[in-house]
């Protein structure tokens, strides 16, 4: 009976043995597995997603977008008028001094009679002149706008502000036009005689 035990004492401590082995020998060859994977693989390059770039921004324009300037065909007629009457009133009341200005008519000047726009933003400098103004008024307020404004171009060819200030009522006065910033409309003057009384309109 004790010589029973003592086998099954020496079995038993074999087997623990021969498991202890068998477990070392699985972890060792689970460890070179691990080994010959890792040496296997290769690292992917990473693919960078190219995004689209944002939407610019629009730029913003420094000049104001100003409203075309071609003119009609029933316009043409007025027009070339008005550009001899500021050829004479040049060589007449500046003495040739100032430079051909492009004129044209406006039919959204309600308010004004007549406008001078300087050079900017690519465009030239110019007159423009209410139609409502030449249609409704007579030909002698018309002229009067027209040196009106032509003071104003004086102004700006000789680096002026453009305004209704000492300077540009003098030279208002010496072309013989008023020197209002309004004056009469529907009952002017030709230049160098005095407007009469009436509807006033702004330049």
């Amino acid at each position: 009976m004790g010589r029973r035990r003592r086998v099954h004492s020496r079995t038993a401590a074999l087997l623990r043995t021969l498991r202890g082995r068998l477990k070392l020998e699985r972890l060792r060859q689970l460890w070179m597995q691990c080994e010959l994977f890792s040496a296997a693989v290769v690292e992917e390059p990473r693919m960078e997603i190219a995004r689209p770039a944002p939407p610019r921004p629009d730029v913003v324009r420094i000049h104001r977008k100003r409203r075309s300037s071609r003119s009609r065909a029933d316009d043409v007629a007025m027009i070339n008028a008005l550009q001899i009457e500021h050829a004479g009133y040049n060589a007449a009341l500046f003495d040739a001094k100032l430079g051909r200005v492009k004129i044209r008519l406006s039919r959204r000047m309600k308010n004004r009679l007549g406008h001078y726009m300087v050079a900017g933003g690519g465009q030239p400098a110019e007159i423009a002149m209410s139609l409502r103004h030449i249609e409704r008024d007579s030909w002698d307020d018309v002229l009067h706008t027209l040196v009106h404004e032509m003071v104003h171009q004086w102004q700006d060819e000789n680096g002026m502000a453009l305004d209704h200030g000492q300077a540009f009522r003098e030279k208002a006065i010496e072309v013989g036009i008023s020197a209002r910033a309004t004056r009469p409309a529907g009952g002017g003057a030709q230049p160098r005689l005095a407007a009469r009384a009436g509807k006033r309109g702004k330049h």
